[in-house]
């Protein structure tokens, strides 16, 4: 939809920091998802300052804005530039049930398999 396209732009690629920064996050992620499950107490949606400082805190990793955007892309389902805890860390830790576990249309797949395609398709293609 345009809405999200115009929000977070074109992205096409992350790089090699930027991967290394998320693997070390899902290093920590038991430490993370404390801190995000907060946000989910208070019944407050995550923006994308708070995600980033959960992130520093939780990994010692300072997540750039690009890799922010891409997360936010990917993981905020409505669209409003914010994440649930669902949108997320549920998918993170699960990637085979709720909104990663739904088909994708035309494909034999679902969308948690269908996205770690994507990224290792992605990772080849920006490295080759």
């Amino acid at each position: 939809s345009s809405g999200i396209n115009a929000e977070y732009g074109d992205i096409d690629a992350i790089s090699f920091e930027q991967f290394k920064s998320m693997i070390t996050l899902m290093n920590n992620f038991s430490d993370f998802e404390v801190a995000v499950r907060m946000y989910q107490i208070a019944k407050k949606p995550l923006a994308k300052l708070d995600f980033k400082r959960a992130v520093y805190i939780c990994s010692g990793e300072m997540f750039d804005d690009t890799l922010l955007d891409m997360i936010f892309y990917v993981f905020d389902e409505v669209g409003d530039g914010y994440l649930e805890y669902t949108d997320f860390v549920q998918i993170m830790k699960f990637p085979e049930t709720g909104f990663a576990a739904k088909v994708v249309q035309d494909e034999q797949s679902t969308l948690g398999e269908y996205f770690k395609k994507c990224v290792r398709t992605e990772m080849l293609r920006s490295y080759a």
